[in-house]
């Protein structure tokens, strides 16, 4: 489920199209109907893992800075790196951190009423027959 996430899918049914805009989160799966944003609120998990993953990037990049420029560090391209990479990461990842969070939404809380599968109308006629 979460490799579903990392490649913007459906948790559940594994669909595309999570997304109306580049960021723009549907509220809904167009195919089984799942909730993306499990709870009101809920994109700050989303926002979190952005964070996390900007800063791991940036450490990256820091790190090897820091091996390639000792013992003369160059604080300006250093500067300008980690203030591109500040911003451009977090921008770059917004929706793979909200498919990411819908996944470990779903992973938590699939036990839920609203979240499990719902019944098909084949379903409902092979009870009927019974």
């Amino acid at each position: 489920m979460l490799a579903r996430g990392l490649v913007k899918r459906c948790p559940r049914c594994a669909s595309r199209g999570m997304f109306l805009t580049w960021a723009t989160l549907r509220e809904k799966c167009r195919t089984c109907g799942l909730r993306f944003e499990g709870q009101e609120g809920g994109f700050l998990g989303a926002m979190t893992l952005n964070y996390v993953f900007a800063v791991g990037v940036w450490l990256l990049f820091f790190i090897a800075a820091l091996a390639v420029t000792l013992p003369r560090v160059r604080v300006v391209p250093m500067l300008v790196g980690s203030l591109a990479i500040m911003v451009a990461m977090p921008l770059l990842l917004a929706p793979v951190s909200k498919s990411i969070w819908a996944s470990i939404e779903f992973l938590i809380l699939r036990g839920s009423p609203e979240y499990l599968e719902p019944v098909r109308a084949s379903d409902d006629r092979a009870s009927e027959l019974e």
